[in-house]
């Protein structure tokens, strides 16, 4: 059993920028670096986690699930692209969710809780 997670981590490859693991539209970043994710059509749901002090930044596929923990980041940033379920947990401040349509959007912000919207826009102050 170790082997085999040693080889899956092996093979992982780094995504955007920064220092990630990803598997297809899966991506882990590590602690204290930038991570950016262009999620592909077709493939895998959009899933992100952002690690302690990273900066965020990523795109979701249209008409596909988008999941993106960035809640200790330090910044983050995701266009929902019109998900059909797009769920974003931020930071207390310094997050904007782009083309977040409510109902199949979801953002929260830290402990503040929820965002400020503007149209499609949900931003953590």
């Amino acid at each position: 059993m170790t082997r085999t997670l040693l080889c899956l981590a092996l093979v992982l490859a780094a995504c955007g920028g920064g220092d990630a693991a990803c598997e297809g539209d899966h991506c882990v970043c590590a602690a204290n670096e930038s991570c950016s994710l262009d999620c592909d059509s077709g493939g895998l749901d959009c899933e992100m986690q952002c690690g302690p002090g990273t900066t965020c930044d990523v795109g979701c596929a249209s008409g596909e699930a988008c999941h993106v923990e960035c809640s200790q980041g330090t910044s983050c940033t995701v266009d929902c692209n019109g998900s059909t379920d797009c769920n974003v947990t931020c930071p207390a401040s310094g997050c904007t969710v782009s083309n977040c349509a409510e109902g199949p959007c979801d953002v929260t912000c830290g402990a503040l809780g929820l965002p400020t919207r503007s149209g499609t826009t949900a931003t953590c102050p």
